[in-house]
């Protein structure tokens, strides 16, 4: 059966909100698993804590994380806590990180 209210399917959104509470990025693209994490830096690299918002079951937030020098991002994540479990994760357009710098994430949750 198909979701048929916004108040419904905004109560799901916050659910998966409540849920996957940081963001990651990876080096590998990440599954039914985690992907292997990027490490290092300086600064270090870290999960960011996620603030979620939206409206009618699209719900989005932002974060950016440092990503040292010969990284390549290939996917991000999101887990339960700074040092929680793996939720979910998708896969990005790769990104080659020749110096150190920032990679800006928006991450996004659609339930239909």
């Amino acid at each position: 059966m198909a979701i048929q209210t916004n108040t419904m399917k905004q109560a799901l959104a916050l659910a998966y909100a409540a849920s996957a509470t940081w963001g990651a990025a990876y080096t590998t693209v990440p599954g039914a698993s985690a992907g292997t994490e990027v490490a290092g830096g300086s600064p270090a690299y870290a999960r960011k804590a996620l603030s979620w918002s939206g409206s009618n079951g699209v719900i989005t937030a932002s974060a950016t994380f440092d990503i040292p020098a010969s990284t390549t991002v290939l996917g991000v994540g999101v887990h339960s806590a700074s040092t929680g479990n793996y939720q979910d994760g998708a896969s990005v357009t790769s990104q080659a990180f020749a110096s150190q710098g920032t990679y800006i994430v928006t991450f996004t949750y659609t339930q239909t």
